[in-house]
């Protein structure tokens, strides 16, 4: 249930490569640009943007360019909190940027690159010429080019750019680095959405689902666990609570509410509270609902305030649904992530995730199946 990268109705793809003698990243990263603003015009693109609600002039490919010195880092920094794909060219420098006389890795790129991976960004990277690459950026999907004329670019980037854009696509995972695979997240999950998460899963959710808890003792009471997901960010408990009583009603389903279980004797954690339909427990984690709160949106709003004419109202409200979306898929990510590291201590298959208008289906089908 993640959010799509289409979310908030654009598509902006940043080109990072870098520097050259003029201490400018255009002569790494133009080409680049043009070869995806030349694909993204192709007939096959341009039937799945306008399948995903992106029209022609909310498609943005950037590069670094035009900043000077004392711009560049807040410039990539604004792209990058905003870029839904980055493109890097980790090919070395050219030989008459080097002291030593040889090609050298761009320390300014990898550094950008670390940013890409804790922030969870999807990314491709492109390369030329017979050098590896730091062992930290191996475990990315790489494209060997033999030059980097535009044509060239264009054979090289149209098949994963379009699986990145197809969203019928799951089989590439372009959030694919070393750092996440050893934690098992991209290191900006463990932060505010996930600790929020982890709270959840462990007070609630665990408890549920587990062998020796309330299951042992309650199981023809809980046949299911279903997590729904607030219907947007700066939505509240009690309005996504109705609208979900709302919805069921339509199916005709009755929410059954403040159903109350004891826990056993090595609980300490008190009764749990729960709505369900039929055993089928449906919760909305009121919990999270304090992510609006978080850094990452106090701060764009912040900025957005500092710089009212770099973007209208409309792509604000936009970019803050996704990123506020983006949250979320977090905590649902952390609650996966959680119920997959307790092992056979819980029944993870009785636990589902959905939001608010798809719960009536899964509702039903959960009912079927008993």
């Amino acid at each position: 249930m993640s959010t799509d990268w289409n979310a908030d109705r654009r598509l902006d793809i940043l080109v990072l490569g870098p520097m050259g003698t003029d201490s400018k990243t255009t002569a790494s990263t133009a080409p680049i640009k043009q070869a995806v603003e030349a694909l993204l015009a192709e007939p096959e693109f341009d039937r799945v943007l306008f399948a995903a609600g992106v029209t022609r002039q909310d498609r943005s490919v950037h590069i670094p360019d035009g900043f000077n010195e004392a711009e560049i880092v807040d410039g990539v920094l604004s792209h990058l909190d905003v870029a839904d794909l980055v493109i890097f060219n980790l090919t070395p420098k050219p030989v008459e940027c080097c002291h030593e006389g040889k090609p050298q890795h761009s320390a300014n790129v990898y550094y950008e690159l670390g940013l890409v991976h804790s922030l969870g960004i999807p990314a491709i990277a492109l390369k030329s010429g017979a050098d590896d690459v730091p062992f930290y950026a191996r475990g990315m999907r790489q494209h060997r080019v033999p030059n980097f004329e535009v044509h060239t670019l264009m054979d090289a980037l149209r098949q994963p750019l379009f699986e990145f854009l197809d969203r019928s696509n799951r089989s590439t995972d372009f959030v694919n680095d070393r750092v996440t695979k050893f934690y098992g997240l991209p290191i900006v999950d463990i932060s505010a959405a996930v600790g929020l998460a982890t709270g959840y899963y462990h007070n609630f959710i665990s408890r549920l689902i587990s062998e020796s808890g309330f299951l042992s003792n309650y199981s023809d009471l809980i046949k299911a666990v279903v997590v729904v997901r607030p219907s947007e960010i700066e939505s509240t408990y009690q309005a996504d609570h109705d609208l979900l009583k709302e919805w069921l009603a339509k199916a005709g389903h009755f929410l059954c509410m403040g159903e109350q279980l004891r826990p056993s004797s090595s609980d300490k954690l008190g009764p749990i509270w729960f709505d369900h339909v039929k055993g089928v427990i449906l919760d909305i984690p009121r919990t999270i609902y304090p992510l609006r709160f978080s850094p990452r949106l106090l701060s764009l709003q912040m900025r957005n305030r500092n710089i009212p004419s770099r973007e209208s109202e409309r792509e604000f409200s936009q970019r803050f649904r996704q990123m506020g979306g983006q949250l979320l898929d977090r905590v649902e990510n952390a609650v996966r992530y959680h119920a997959t590291m307790e092992g056979h201590r819980v029944r993870s298959k009785m636990l589902y995730f959905t939001t608010i208008d798809k719960a009536p289906a899964l509702v039903e089908r959960l009912l079927q199946r008993r």
